[in-house]
């Protein structure tokens, strides 16, 4: 019985070990004109409305929490809430069905886009534009990219359509920019301090080698698992 228990933990063992270092992972920093706070989230305020931008998680996903200052109701007008990518609109880039159509009187709210990147970001490494720098980490060397707004390889406008009309009429448009500003490439998982960074994001893309390695694995543990069980 203990040999058994003993044997499932070892085959799990070894398959996080085989599936471990099968992805690559990008990290990519976001910056902006916009007053930054201290927890590097991104704000505008007007007499109506404030906003908070942030961008932790994977694939690019913007949150922007908006606060309404008004004794009444604000509307989203989801039809002209848009990001704006490289000069490329991004249609419904924040809509979906789960998504608020209103924001209360004097009370915060959150949206949340759907993911706005799923591919690596290409960076040429013979650009003598971008700023590199060079650290060292526990997996070996690391080159970051380093770019300002006009070099940047992403820059991209978030609009959001508000209204006091529940008919939609008249929308005020919040419309601020940003860009990546830095980004790396490593087969290093993101810590749980990266994740929570909120002007940061990463991708994950899976290796050629990784996924028929996942897929082997899986098969190995099935056949395996198998013969434990039957005692053979």
């Amino acid at each position: 019985m203990c040999f058994h228990g003993l044997s499932h933990c070892l085959v799990a063992a070894i398959c996080i070990i085989l599936l471990s270092g099968c992805s690559n992972y990008q990290y990519i920093t976001i910056d902006s004109n916009l007053y930054k706070n201290e927890n590097k989230e991104f704000f505008v305020s007007n007499d109506t409305v404030s906003i908070k931008y942030t961008f932790a998680g994977e694939n690019f996903l913007i949150s922007v929490s908006i606060y309404n200052k008004l004794q009444k109701p604000i509307y989203i007008d989801w039809a002209r809430t848009n990001v704006i990518m490289n000069g490329a609109q991004l249609n419904e880039s924040f809509y979906h069905e789960e998504q608020l159509s209103y924001i209360a009187p004097q009370s915060f709210a959150t949206i949340l886009s759907n993911p706005l990147l799923e591919n690596f970001i290409p960076v040429n490494k013979q650009d003598s534009s971008s700023y590199l720098k060079t650290l060292k980490g526990e997996n070996g060397k690391w080159v970051i990219y380093s770019f300002n707004e006009e070099i940047t390889p992403v820059y991209f406008r978030s609009i959001i359509a508000l209204t006091t009309n529940e008919n939609l009429t008249s929308p005020m448009f919040i419309d601020n920019s940003f860009w990546v500003s830095q980004l790396f490439q490593t087969s290093a998982s993101p810590l749980e301090s990266f994740k929570k960074s909120s002007n940061q994001f990463y991708i994950r893309k899976t290796t050629g080698f990784g996924s028929f390695l996942g897929w082997t694995s899986a098969i190995a543990t099935v056949v395996l698992l198998s013969k434990f069980n039957t005692g053979e």
